[in-house]
């Protein structure tokens, strides 16, 4: 691992799939992005990561997901990202944390990557760096 924040988002196959990948786009993190579930696998088999992120509410099947992710990778730390206005408290199996917050809170939404570097043990600026990367 560098001193870069990797993270592996993971979503379904529009390009705005997620309220919560907008501020990770603009941070300095470097950002790859899994569309399809081969699509992340082959990302994960080229790349280390340091989290895989998942928002629960734009995937079709989050725990066969979830299944897939655990054969992947042991050891990578999976963060589901909840809104605010999901009741449900429970932590699925396979989840390392879940980051519960208001997608509509720009503020909020701005300070999830800095969060993201904080329980990671990573440095994560403000500002957008040249070390931000995607997949297509």
């Amino acid at each position: 691992m560098t001193d870069v924040l990797t993270l592996l988002f993971v979503c379904d196959k529009r390009e705005d799939c997620s309220p919560f990948l907008a501020p990770l786009r603009t941070a300095s993190v470097r950002l790859l992005v899994g569309h399809r579930m081969e699509e992340t696998k082959t990302l994960l088999s080229r790349e280390a990561v340091d989290a895989i992120i998942i928002d629960e509410n734009y995937l079709q099947d989050p725990p066969s997901l979830l299944a897939e992710l655990q054969r992947s990778v042991l050891r990578t730390p999976v963060i589901l990202l909840r809104g605010q206005s999901r009741s449900d408290g429970t932590k699925p199996q396979g989840i390392t944390a879940i980051c519960r917050a208001d997608p509509g809170d720009d503020k909020l939404l701005s300070a999830i990557p800095v969060f993201f570097g904080f329980i990671l043990g990573k440095h994560v600026p403000l500002f957008r760096g040249h070390n931000s990367a995607h997949s297509a």
